[in-house]
Formats: structure tokens, sequence, C-alpha cells
């Protein structure tokens, strides 16, 4: 086989994971997982908040509001209105309630192959 084949199922791989991880990180874990249903602690999800555009001057305090609701908040990047930390899965609805918080989404991180990878 070609190196192009392998370029090409290296891109479709990308591409459906690209897809994937989204749909399995927002996912009801509280329902499939037994041992988060017995009441064991469950990990914390990396999250980015964003802060609308009315609100931007008020980030701070917005920030600490989302730390009173169970986020350990990591960074407030206040150019941009973005906050980023992790919660407990459980709490997370909550944070959307707080006022000027227009989105919470998890984040999201990806591994590129080496350089020296066939797959560059």
């Amino acid at each position: 086989m070609n190196s192009n084949y392998w370029k090409l199922l290296g891109i479709t791989s990308i591409a459906i994971l690209c897809l994937a991880i989204p749909i399995y990180l927002s996912r009801d874990v509280s329902t499939q997982n037994p041992l988060l249903i017995q009441g064991t602690e469950m990990s914390e999800v990396q999250i980015s908040v964003s802060v609308d555009d009315a609100h931007l001057s008020q980030i701070e305090q917005i920030s600490q509001q989302l730390q009173s609701s169970g986020m350990n908040v990591e960074q407030t990047l206040s150019t941009i209105g973005i906050v980023s930390g992790s919660i407990q899965p459980d709490k997370l609805n909550s944070l959307s309630q707080i006022e000027g918080v227009k989105n919470v989404e998890p984040q999201q991180s990806y591994q590129l192959a080496p350089p020296s990878s066939d797959l560059q």
C-alpha cells in the first residue's frame, strides 16, 4: 500500500475522532457507570465557560460565582471572556444558571502525531 493510503486513513481517523469525542463527552455517565451510582467519587471534567459580551466587565465576579457553584477555576481570560477549569459532572448544570454565562462546554484536547511520523 502506498503512503497516500496511510495519509488518507490517518486523516479519516482524525475526522471520526473529532466527531466522536464531543458525543462521548456529553453522555450522561451517571446512568452508565455503576460505580458512580453507588456514590463513589466522580472525576472532574475539564470545562470552558464563555461570558456574554454584556457581562465582560464583570468576569471576575462571574469567576467567583463559578467557584461558589463548585468549579475549580484554573484560568480567567478576561479579554476574550473565557473561564476555564474543572467541575464534578453533577454540578455542571448549575453553572449555566449564573447571570452572564453564555455557554458551558467540555474542553477538548487532541494529540497530533510527531513530525517524524508517517502520518505527517
